[in-house]
């Protein structure tokens, strides 16, 4: 059976190539974090990104930014463990989760 997506595809190109990619490395991030993270604080992350050399991760209520701040030097030594991009700035904030 052939994909009925795969013309549409082949005619967007390098576009959606790219947009594949940069989904699936925000998924891997996302798994490095919560990797780091002891179960109660990894499964209140929402989603991580790089913003530069600031690495920036959403959590789902206030309560979890000051907690997964304290957990920086984890994160730290988890990223340089994994052979990741070291951050020189970890900023937390409230994110929203998809309904």
């Amino acid at each position: 059976m052939s994909n009925p997506l795969q013309s549409l595809s082949s005619e967007l190109g390098d576009a959606v190539t790219q947009l594949e990619k940069r989904a699936a490395r925000a998924f891997q991030l996302l798994d490095l974090v919560r990797a780091a993270l002891p179960k109660p604080e990894k499964t209140h992350v929402l989603s991580a990104a790089y913003r530069d050399d600031t690495l920036i991760v959403s959590v789902d209520s206030a309560m979890w930014t000051a907690h997964v701040r304290y957990l920086e030097g984890a994160l730290r030594r988890h990223f340089a463990a994994a052979g990741e991009k070291p951050f020189t700035v970890l900023k937390v904030r409230v994110g929203h989760p998809v309904a």
